[in-house]
């Protein structure tokens, strides 16, 4: 497990399942030459999280205040896979202006 404090993210889905939302989310970082390495998440948001991801839209950003980076494991033998998911416990969604105001400070 990896905690997560204050990081950025894009988001591309949301789903409600009941007791949590599933999503997908992407971040950005930029290597030592300028360009930028993109990755992709599984994402649920949980907790405090939960009811805010419902109003999330497609390519809204996002400051994941508090979360967590978890390797999840099924199956077993040859049979066995492993999956990387983000588990969001809360986060801000910024909004244009504040995208706008602070455009150069974010990874992404």
């Amino acid at each position: 497990m990896f905690i997560i404090r204050d990081g950025y993210a894009t988001v591309w889905s949301v789903e409600d399942k009941g007791n949590f939302v599933k999503g997908r989310i992407s971040t950005s970082e930029k290597d030592k030459d300028g360009k930028y390495i993109n990755s992709n998440w599984f994402a649920i948001f949980v907790g405090k999280a939960k009811e805010p991801a419902l109003a999330l839209s497609t390519k809204d950003r996002i400051k994941i205040i508090s979360g967590k980076i978890n390797n999840t494991t099924i199956g077993e033998g040859e049979d066995r896979k492993s999956f990387v998911n983000v588990v969001i416990f809360d986060f801000e969604n910024l909004s244009n202006s504040q995208i706008d105001s602070q455009m150069d400070d974010l990874p992404f």
